[in-house]
């Protein structure tokens, strides 16, 4: 089998490989999708199957965060039909005007996923506004028209209100407590694998038990933590600065040394390692240099693990900031009208938009409505992100369709009561939930609930026809090929570039900090940064996706840049603790 080949079925079984919680959470997902088909069956609520698979874009380990990120779901949607009754009504439905406000949804939605500090409000607004505004192509009656979105956003709100609900009860209580016991566990885990790598006396069978737990571990990435941290942060927990940039170090520090060569070790460099995460557990001790002749990849994690310790680290004096309550509430982020990428952005999604509208209209096939819902939810700025979603959304949307198929065929003439439909959709949302928390192929699982529900669940009997399986994925292909022209070939946009823009934004963030007066610019500034590395992290992965000529070059800048960014966040970090160290010795 050709290596390619081999490194794919390596990855993707890395991905789904269970992790410290995986499991509880994917019962607990399931279990929310089940209960909510079944009260939408007992209400006879129409419009189910296009909210069931929405419950896997929620936050799910938080209460509060699951609450609030379902209210933003709920709040976009709901904006999109108001949205598109007002435009309706001032335009009486003449064909035209609805084309053109098409086309202002896609910009609105598009600025707003760019621009503002709700993406997912914004991308909730564009996917059902759009799914509402194209509802009047049927030419059905307006009462009918309206009556059918209104219980599809009443079908959304019950699928989100029932996940809230089972989450609530599953949740962590105490998040804050959770989550440094969690990055004491990774720390300590890292400290026993290179003490047992330092020591000629280790058992092999005891280094191999520390082995699979450290594998673990880096499988589940820093979603968990992060998961955690928003937690900690909605109970209203103080949390020490520069912790959410520490939580990204130490998942790319647990997957780097699940990696190292530990065959053909060297002990010197991993007795330095054992050091440093000595040190960082709270020891006395100070960390021992690495040997000169210590690899690129040892040299990659004690440098990561160092910056993880900055925060203990002092510089120069800074005056201190004045505390003052925030005075408005921003929408936008600061350079939103400033900088031109978001207008840029919002264009092309609106191209590719209406391009897969025309067509879809043209032909006059209502069924392939799923290319320009395709853009809505794959269209990112680079063209690495976006291939990767791409590719997630037609690999889900073909997994889910061939499962709707094949129960449909062999399942669905044998159903004669709604027990044997929960227990099917129940295996369904298993394997779609497990998926969905894998840490980079999660947007798979969403897309095979998607496919699934709206192939399988289109009313409240079995379905006879595998027509909607078929367009659907004709839909998702057609609108991969509109973003390819207008994302890939016309204005392409590589993943070095953005990291680059990161890279000098968090620079800018870092000299901000001594010219901040009040603590709520020292606050905006800190949600800047740590924006700013989850969606470098994002682009650091996406960077294998952008297939070309140029793979290669553009794999080895992106991983540079990664680096470089993670220097500058460590000094942002450094700069703003000194600010706080200094401003409390004033105070006393």
């Amino acid at each position: 089998m050709p290596t390619r080949w081999n490194r794919l079925i390596t990855a993707i079984h890395d991905e789904l490989k269970p992790y410290p919680g995986r499991t509880l959470g994917t019962f607990r997902d399931a279990l929310a999708i089940v209960l909510a088909m079944i009260a939408a069956m007992v209400l006879q609520l129409p419009g189910i199957s296009l909210a069931l698979a929405l419950i896997l874009l929620l936050q799910r380990e938080s209460a509060g965060v699951t609450f609030r990120t379902a209210l933003e779901i709920a709040g976009g949607a709901a904006l999109g039909l108001a949205g598109v009754l007002l435009w309706v009504q001032a335009t009486d439905g003449v064909e035209v005007m609805r084309f053109l406000g098409v086309a202002l949804l896609v910009f609105t939605a598009g600025f707003g996923m760019a621009a503002s500090r709700f993406p997912l409000v914004c991308t909730m607004f564009g996917f059902y506004g759009f799914v509402f505004l194209s509802s009047w192509d049927t030419h059905r009656s307006a009462s009918a028209i309206v009556t059918t979105s209104l219980y599809q956003l009443a079908s959304l709100c019950l699928a989100l209100g029932t996940a809230v609900v089972v989450n609530f009860f599953f949740a962590n209580r105490h998040p804050a407590e959770a989550l440094h016991e969690e990055l004491h566990k990774r720390l300590q885990l890292l400290c026993e694998v290179f003490q047992a790598l330092a020591s000629a006396t280790s058992h092999r069978q005891a280094f191999s038990a520390l082995h699979h737990k450290l594998l673990q571990l880096a499988a589940a990435g820093d979603a968990p933590l992060n998961q955690l941290y928003e937690e900690a942060k909605s109970y209203g927990a103080e949390l020490e600065p520069g912790l959410h940039f520490r939580i990204g170090l130490l998942a790319r520090s647990m997957n780097t040394a699940a990696v190292l060569p530990f065959e053909e070790h060297d002990a010197p460099s991993a007795a330095a390692l054992a050091s440093i995460c000595e040190t960082l557990l709270g020891g006395s001790a100070k960390p021992l240099p690495l040997p000169p002749h210590a690899s690129i990849a040892a040299r990659s994690l004690y440098l990561r693990l160092s910056q993880y310790a900055t925060g203990a680290q002092v510089t120069a004096p800074a005056p201190q900031a004045r505390v003052e309550p925030a005075t408005s509430f921003a929408l936008f982020r600061p350079d939103a009208f400033r900088n031109t990428a978001a207008s840029m952005y919002a264009l092309k999604l609106t191209l590719s938009a209406m391009i897969c509208y025309t067509l879809y209209n043209a032909i006059a096939w209502p069924g392939i409505l799923t290319c320009v819902v395709t853009v809505l939810f794959t269209g990112l700025s680079t063209t690495g992100a976006m291939k990767q979603r791409q590719i997630f959304r037609l690999s889900g949307t073909c997994i889910g369709g061939a499962i709707a198929l094949f129960s449909e065929s062999v399942f669905f003439p044998n159903m004669d009561s709604i027990t044997s439909l929960v227990l099917l959709a129940g295996a369904v949302a298993l394997l779609s939930a497990w998926v969905s928390r894998s840490p980079s192929i999660g947007s798979v699982g969403v897309q095979i609930t998607f496919a699934f529900f709206l192939t399988s669940l289109t009313g409240f009997s079995a379905s006879a026809t595998i027509a909607p399986a078929r367009d659907r994925v004709i839909g998702v292909a057609l609108g991969i090929a509109a973003m390819w022209l207008v994302f890939d070939q016309l204005w392409p946009l590589r993943p070095s570039q953005a990291l680059r823009q990161i890279r000098d934004r968090i620079a800018t963030s870092r000299d901000a900090v001594f010219a901040a007066s009040t603590l709520a610019s020292l606050g905006t500034l800190r949600q800047q940064v740590s924006a700013d590395l989850a969606t470098m992290q994002t682009l650091t992965l996406s960077a294998a996706f952008d297939f070309g000529h140029e793979r290669g070059r553009e794999f080895i800048r992106s991983r540079r840049l990664g680096r470089e960014i993670e220097a500058a966040a460590a000094e942002f970090y450094l700069a703003l603790h000194s600010l706080e160290v200094v401003g409390a010795d004033h105070r006393h």
